[in-house]
């Protein structure tokens, strides 16, 4: 078996998105469901409704009473809130760990990066149409999920990708993809494909890192560039963070002035302060 026959071989092994996540956000496309409705099928996994708790009573929404049952919680929460809980709760049980050593990632800096890369995508998103919030922030916590399942490998080939890096300036996933046969990015949108996520999310994943990305599809070019401006602020950037490239007049497409990137580099770091409870799940 060829070295990327066995990182595709991966694929197979990787462990299904939780189903209730699935059916839960299934539902919530209905405007008229009802929190008790959801609290039906959220009971059964006692791992999201423990989060939906947790992030209820968290100082972030300053309630003035605790709340202690899952039907109360998710009336107070609302629907968007509440896709955000699925995601990072489901999502958080693969970022554990010291995951991203390959990309000299300390414990905790691969889930930290791609907490910060979804809360910046909230705030962009702002300006521009035709994203939905809730699939802006499920890709740009995802967009690193690739990293999770590739870092042995890099690990394994570290010394070779960083001289290639450095010898003829080539991004890190341009060696990464030399010489492991596919890139964390590729590897990622596979990833989503398997969970049967929306084609859009799996595009912008998967194209997160391409040069060109900011003249993709919209909500390819908002997770580039959150990722590319989390990198910027150093935040879990690892050994590949200043080895990236992204060019093009993709951000004046949506009128947004390097005023506003600035505006809301500021807000993520009071945001990441606010919701640094709410995402240690």
């Amino acid at each position: 078996m060829s070295r990327v026959e066995e990182i595709l071989a991966l694929i197979n092994h990787v462990p299904p998105f939780p189903k209730v996540a699935e059916r839960v956000m299934e539902l919530i496309k209905n405007p008229d469901v009802t929190a008790a409705q959801l609290a039906e099928v959220i009971q059964y996994d006692q791992v999201i409704t423990a989060n939906v708790l947790k992030i209820c009573n968290a100082a972030y929404f300053g309630l003035p009473r605790k709340v202690s049952s899952l039907d109360e919680g998710l009336v107070v929460i609302g629907h968007d809130i509440l896709k955000d809980i699925l995601i990072a709760s489901s999502s958080a049980r693969f970022f554990k760990g010291k995951v991203g050593v390959g990309y000299q990632l300390e414990q905790g800096d691969m889930w930290k990066h791609s907490v910060a890369t979804g809360i910046m995508s909230k705030l962009l998103v702002r300006h521009i149409k035709d994203v939905d919030p809730g699939s802006a922030f499920t890709a740009a916590l995802l967009h690193d999920i690739g990293k999770r399942f590739l870092s042995s490998f890099v690990a394994d080939d570290f010394e070779r990708i960083v001289a290639k890096v450095d010898k003829e300036n080539c991004t890190f996933i341009a060696a990464e993809k030399e010489f492991l046969g596919v890139d964390h990015a590729e590897l990622g949108g596979m990833i989503l494909e398997k969970w049967e996520f929306d084609q859009s999310l799996v595009d912008a994943v998967k194209e997160h890192h391409n040069p060109k990305a900011l003249e993709k599809e919209p909500l390819t070019a908002l997770v580039a560039l959150s990722n590319s401006l989390i990198i910027s602020l150093g935040i879990g950037s690892g050994a590949d963070g200043l080895a990236t490239e992204l060019h093009g007049e993709g951000v004046k497409r949506f009128g947004i002035s390097l005023d506003t990137l600035q505006i809301c580099m500021a807000d993520l770091l009071a945001e990441m302060e606010r919701a640094e409870e709410l995402f240690s799940i």
